[in-house]
């Protein structure tokens, strides 16, 4: 082995030969997710592991037992610490625990699972080293079934383990992880703690997706691997001069010393803080040991800094995402998908809202009421199919805007709601400030949806800050800026519709002082519940045919963009609705 190279962990033995897409997502670009099984084995290894028991030999019966066996060779190239180590009858071999039940051994199948002989063989070899002698065999103790196996360690299973060795080495050098197993090994994915970060029916498909029909396109039959919906809900604190605290297992919120809300910690997603908002060093310890994210905003929604409990380690990804946004054609290539998914889903919001109304309402008199008619839909369908022919950023930025003045130029006809003097009527988008009610709702809901794109970025490991659309605004967090794109008009723009034309919100839920407007404290209320209730909705995944929340969808296409930036995909899809 040669001084440049690290120490290869047993236990990554396994995990390559379980998986080779497996081994480069956790050694490689360093993801390691807890799932339900994970921490069952940490569980189950809690008495391997106790710290009092390491490396020291005890008697049980006729048989010395020695735990948590730290070993390492340079020859192998290997290190690990091994479960326990048995001599007995003169025989010295190892002994690694597993969880679940094993193959178990009847109707055929084996006694061992390949992949943990493996590991067993790489634990003996450097017994081996160690030792000076040969160890003929090793022991596999499967908790779930409370069985011992032994396992003979024949040729062929150190040949395997030490192709396993090579096959390593030759992983750590691809610039990009292998392709999802095969049908046949497809099976190895359920109960896989990297299955929402792998996504191996997904990758395949978008491989195999340019050779597909229309007919085998609709019917993908993609098994969703994430949950429909969120988990948890979204705690908004917005009371100026509160403090939050941490008692038990429940987050208090206090003001003037009086407590006014009491929430489990079990139960928060997500602590996003307005303004004046205090949090004590116990609370924020909490929610990052537990992987809460906390959102600071301005009390006006203006997005400011998050906490998430570490960086992610993955930096393979965020290498590769600064390589790939330097390259001016294939940040345009993103670009262009953004683009095409705003303009389709602001083209699909005005349409549906326009159809809707009774054909007296309609201005240009079209008795079905077909949205696809208007003037503004027919020309953003045009703006749409010359996206793909843009060989310059400018020109797609010109075209994005186009599209958007067109889209704004009919969001007052989608507002139902008639209300009296300054209190809903629309004329024109402003910000900075926004000047009436319908732009503060706006932009309020841009900044809300930012803050969970940002989110969903930071949980993928993205670098938030770096994008390819929205390039060169300083302090902004441009790619958290590129992927809102896709999002505004289906789940910011719908959810002030809908507060608007429900009459949830009224024209007394907002203040207007000096030219500027915003949400009272308890119309952001009633905002945060519709904007809640929107993200939960479920609709279908427009390429891989699952239903999933809106909520989820947005950390989906943070994935799948990692999947192209990783190189795992030839080209990434933005997210449109139909």
């Amino acid at each position: 082995m040669s001084e440049q190279q690290d120490l290869i962990p047993v236990r990554a033995l396994n995990q390559v030969t379980y998986c080779p897409r497996l081994y480069y997502l956790e050694y490689v670009e360093s993801v390691m997710p807890i799932n339900e099984h994970v921490e069952d084995g940490i569980f189950q290894h809690r008495r391997v592991d106790d710290p009092d028991l390491q490396n020291r030999p005890r008697k049980d019966g006729d048989t010395i037992q020695t735990r948590s066996v730290q070993l390492s060779s340079e020859r192998l190239g290997l290190t690990g610490k091994l479960d326990l180590v048995e001599e007995k009858d003169g025989s010295i071999y190892p002994v690694e625990y597993k969880r679940g039940d094993g193959p178990g051994g009847d109707n055929g199948r084996p006694d061992f699972w390949d992949n943990d002989a493996v590991q067993v063989c790489a634990q003996a070899m450097l017994l081996e080293d160690e030792r000076g002698i040969a160890i003929p065999f090793g022991v596999l103790y499967y908790i779930g079934s409370k069985r011992r196996v032994e396992v003979p360690l024949n040729d062929e299973l150190r040949a395997k383990t030490l192709q396993a060795i090579r096959s390593i080495r030759e992983l750590s050098l691809l610039d990009a992880p292998p392709e999802p197993l095969p049908a046949d090994l497809r099976h190895r994915c359920f109960g896989c703690s990297l299955a929402t970060i792998c996504q191996p029916e997904e990758t395949l498909y978008c491989l195999e997706r340019r050779n597909l029909t229309p007919a085998e396109e609709s019917t993908a039959g993609i098994t969703r691997v994430l949950p429909q919906g969120s988990e948890g809900a979204v705690l908004y604190l917005q009371e100026q001069g509160a403090y939050v605290s941490k008692r038990s297992e429940h987050l208090i919120v206090r003001k003037h010393g009086e407590e006014i809300q009491r929430v489990p910690i079990v139960g928060v997603q997500q602590v996003v803080i307005f303004g004046n908002v205090q949090i004590s060093t116990q609370a924020l310890g909490t929610l990052a040991t537990l992987g809460v994210p906390l959102i600071f905003l301005t009390m006006y929604g203006r997005f400011v800094a998050a906490t998430t409990p570490t960086i992610a380690k993955n930096v393979l990804l965020r290498v590769n995402q600064f390589k790939l946004f330097a390259d001016p054609q294939r940040a345009l290539t993103l670009a262009k998908a953004v683009v095409k998914a705003k303009i389709s889903n602001q083209r699909t919001l005005l349409m549906r809202s326009l159809r809707s109304r009774s054909p007296d309402e309609s201005t240009n008199g079209s008795e079905n009421g077909r949205g696809s008619d208007e003037p503004a839909a027919r020309e953003m369908a045009e703006l749409l199919s010359r996206v793909d022919r843009i060989c310059d950023p400018a020109v797609l930025l010109g075209t994005e805007g186009q599209a958007a003045a067109l889209y704004f130029s009919q969001f007052s006809r989608m507002l139902k709601a008639a209300a009296p003097g300054r209190g809903f009527d629309f004329k024109t988008r402003n910000r900075r400030p926004p000047k009436d009610p319908v732009n503060a709702l706006l932009s309020f809901a841009y900044a809300i949806l930012l803050k969970d794109c940002f989110s969903a970025l930071c949980t993928v490991g993205f670098d938030p800050y770096h994008g390819f659309f929205h390039v060169g605004r300083h302090g902004k967090p441009s790619l958290a800026l590129d992927l809102m794109e896709e999002f505004r008009a289906i789940i910011a723009d719908s959810v002030v519709l809908t507060l608007i034309n429900n009459e949830t919100l009224t024209a007394k839920d907002f203040m207007i002082w000096r030219e500027s407007c915003q949400l009272t404290e308890e119309g952001r209320k009633r905002f945060f519940e519709g904007y809640e209730q929107r993200k939960s909705t479920v609709v279908t995944h427009p390429v891989f045919g699952y239903k999933m929340s809106y909520g989820r969808m947005l950390e989906v296409q943070a994935r799948m963009l990692a999947a192209h930036v990783r190189g795992d995909i030839p080209e990434y899809t933005g997210f449109t609705v139909r």
